[in-house]
């Protein structure tokens, strides 16, 4: 005669909860081998290995769905099951790891800063929440290899141009309702742009930058590429831009061409 166990004993042997093992009972892939007519369920040694299975399929991370479809089945087909699976634990390794990368960089901005503007916030989470899109619609305006050149730069070069931009960004801010040919304003101007070129060395080679994509671009693309000010921030910076740039012999003409 088989041993059995009442469901509180059960649960401590196996590292179930007994409100595991109720649900276990209502989805149907867990059945106690025997409920007395007072509504107590046993569970016998058949259970702990059918369990067994279960909390295998869990850990490769299964949905009890698809787990009670297992259970109905004599022989398991796993290959194409285990092949989805993996993929699926893949993407979520890779978001979780954006995830990670996200908070690590505001981290390191907040030790320097105690308050955030939260425009600036969500670029910095943005930009790497959207990586993978921001590539692929790059790769309309570049090589591949240009592209993934650019999101390969290491972690501590992506932290440090993370600090300078977003430094800029702040102090703009608090420029914002000067004069855009204030000379404080464009020394920020000068900053920014030297940091671009500092990136495009690095990064570009002889390709041209992202500086050198037309401003309309990344407009129709706000979810890819959110800016950190209002659009009337925005109208304040370009403006601030084009005397930078004529100041520094750009003929725009040729540029908006």
């Amino acid at each position: 005669m088989k041993k059995v166990y009442p469901i509180g004993e059960f649960a401590k042997k196996t590292g179930q909860t007994i409100r595991t093992l109720h649900y276990y009972d209502e989805i149907g892939i867990l059945k106690p081998s025997h409920v007395s007519s007072s509504g107590r369920r046993f569970y016998s040694e058949d259970e702990i290995i059918t369990l067994q299975k279960i909390v295998a399929l869990k850990f490769l991370g299964f949905s009890l769905e698809e787990i009670k479809r297992f259970m109905q089945e004599e022989k398991w087909d796993l290959k194409e099951s285990l092949a989805f699976q993996k993929r699926l634990l893949l993407q979520k390794r890779e978001h979780i790891d954006r995830i990670i990368k996200a908070v690590t960089h505001a981290q390191h901005l907040a030790e320097e800063q105690e308050k955030m503007d939260p425009n600036i916030f969500s670029l910095l989470i943005n930009s790497i929440q959207m990586e993978n899109q921001q590539k692929e619609w790059l790769k309309q305006f570049m090589p591949d290899e240009t592209v993934e050149k650019l999101f390969d730069i290491s972690e501590e070069k992506q932290l440090e141009y993370a600090k300078k931009l977003l430094g800029i960004f702040e102090k703009l801010k608090e420029c914002y309702g000067k004069d855009p040919g204030d000379s404080a304003v464009q020394s920020l101007m000068g900053e920014l742009f030297s940091i671009a070129k500092d990136m495009e060395k690095e990064v570009f080679g002889e390709y041209l930058s992202l500086f050198h994509l037309k401003e309309d671009e990344f407009a129709e693309e706000p979810m890819l590429f959110p800016s950190p000010f209002s659009k009337e921030e925005e109208e304040w910076v370009a403006k601030a831009v084009e005397i930078f740039l004529e100041k520094e012999g750009v003929d725009l003409s040729e540029k908006e061409s």
